[in-house]
């Protein structure tokens, strides 16, 4: 009988702390429901669509990266009021207009040559060539593509120069 009365409080304080540990771990996260910021309209955005998620537009842009062998800086320039972060939206460097260019050449390849032939039902975007394909991890896939002439007659060994012709401009100013 004694040992009852002595294991009675034990048993009690156990099954209450069980009770409250497990009505805690169903409780909800508030601090995940509060840190949910609606998405902004993004400044700038000419190519991708301006309804495009922030986790979307974080994979595109490290899939660019990763795919050129470059950082953020390459086509972003530092912000004039903390040049520790980045000014996204600015179009100072031609580099980024030069993305744009490709993305906007990958999107078309993709949708008049292979997207047409995808099964029904046919997806809306279809990324079959895209930036690695190229380049290769190198911001000029010259390298790798500098067997042109042999293959193609009609390869032109002048190609689009305009970043040289943007550069040689700025150091004439």
């Amino acid at each position: 009988m004694e040992l009852k009365k002595k294991l009675f409080p034990f048993f009690s304080t156990v099954g209450i702390l069980i009770v409250v540990l497990g009505l805690y771990a169903f409780k909800s996260d508030s601090a995940t429901t509060e840190r949910y910021v609606a998405q902004t309209r993004w400044e700038n955005l000419k190519v991708l669509p301006q309804n495009i998620s922030k986790d979307s537009l974080d994979y595109l842009m490290k899939n660019y990266a990763l795919s050129l062998g470059v950082k953020c800086t390459h086509c972003h320039v530092p912000s004039k009021t903390d040049p520790t972060k980045l000014d996204f939206a600015s179009d100072e460097k031609i580099e980024k207009e030069i993305a744009r260019g490709m993305v906007k050449m990958t999107n078309d390849l993709n949708a008049l040559y292979f997207q047409p032939h995808f099964p029904e039902p046919k997806p809306k975007q279809v990324h079959v060539v895209n930036c690695v394909m190229c380049h290769r991890g190198a911001v000029n896939p010259e390298k790798y593509l500098s067997q042109m002439g042999e293959m193609y007659k009609t390869y032109d060994p002048n190609r689009d120069n305009r970043k040289e012709m943007f550069l040689e401009q700025q150091k004439k100013q």
